[in-house]
């Protein structure tokens, strides 16, 4: 069994420390890409997996080596605000 196929729990806020922590360099080494591939149980926040996944896509990097654009990096900050606030983020 991959290790996609595995589902795990999170809490809204352990999403939004890994968001933040990812913005800021100070992200655990498997912290994001476990973030990326593993599906979370709940299903509205697979849903903020899903939608932190499409940053890279809708908000193409402008600068080598970064994952997403500064308008990208925004739009993660706000994901990772409304899951403290106990709001659904919103797609792109």
């Amino acid at each position: 069994m991959g290790s996609t196929s595995r589902i795990i729990s999170r809490t809204p806020e352990e999403i939004a420390t890994i968001i933040d922590s990812f913005l800021d360099g100070t992200c655990g080494k498997w912290d994001w890409d476990d973030l990326c591939s593993l599906r979370i149980k709940n299903a509205d926040l697979d849903h903020v997996r899903v939608l932190r996944s499409s940053a890279c896509f809708n908000f193409p990097p402008t600068e080598k080596g970064h994952f997403c654009s500064s308008e990208g990096r925004e739009y993660l900050r706000e994901i990772a605000r409304r899951l403290r606030e106990g709001q659904r983020p919103v797609a792109t």
